[in-house]
């Protein structure tokens, strides 16, 4: 089946409720074979199950159409809305990276490079309903915090997401903000030129 070109939509994937779900079920086998007490296994069971629900449904995390950009909820458990945003209030679409450290304290020990996307948005467009402060990390001015999201969990189709705004929204770049903010993302019948003035 070919993909709709105005329409490009990308869901949460179910591999962290498989993990979740395992991880429950290692809790409860664990709790039966050590003869701990089943409350340990029924809760850690409690805290797992709506993860692994919520996941398991697998929502919307990313879709642009004929009308906008939907960015899905950041958080699943305690969940957030969806944000949408219109095209006639984007401005660009940025792919950046960002860096996430795992430590506790003055200690470190992990620190992996992550990928955002974000929607800065044209000046006077309406607020969003949560996080309308400049994103941490991002490297282009304007871009709120509420507008952005890891791609995390889903996998995002660059090509697909430069089509379907080629299509529906001609005037909108998508730009991936790394050494070069003027490098735009190629899509099938776009050239990868600089327009004057884009950062």
């Amino acid at each position: 089946m070919l993909a709709d070109p105005a329409r490009y939509e990308e869901r949460y994937r179910l591999t962290d409720a498989a993990l979740g779900l395992a991880s429950a079920l290692l809790a409860v086998g664990l709790g039966f074979l050590w003869h701990t007490q089943l409350i340990f296994a029924a809760l850690t069971v409690l805290a797992v199950i709506p993860a692994v629900l919520a996941v398991a449904r697998r929502p919307v995390a990313f879709r642009a159409d004929h009308a906008g950009i939907t960015l899905g909820s950041d958080r699943l458990l305690p969940r957030r809305p969806a944000v949408f945003i219109p095209w006639t209030d984007v401005e660009r679409v940025v792919l950046y990276p960002g860096r996430k450290a795992a430590g506790f304290g003055d200690y470190l020990w992990a620190s992996a490079e992550l990928e955002y996307i974000g929607v800065q948005r044209r000046g006077g467009a309406l607020a969003l309903p949560y996080g309308n402060e400049q994103a941490p990390g991002c490297p282009v001015p304007g871009v709120a915090a509420g507008a952005t999201r890891q791609i995390k969990r889903w996998r995002l189709d660059r090509e697909r997401l430069a089509a379907v705004t080629a299509a529906v929204a001609p005037g909108i770049l998508v730009i991936e903000a790394r050494n070069d903010p003027g490098r735009r993302i190629e899509g099938p019948g776009q050239r990868q030129d600089r327009q004057p003035g884009a950062v």
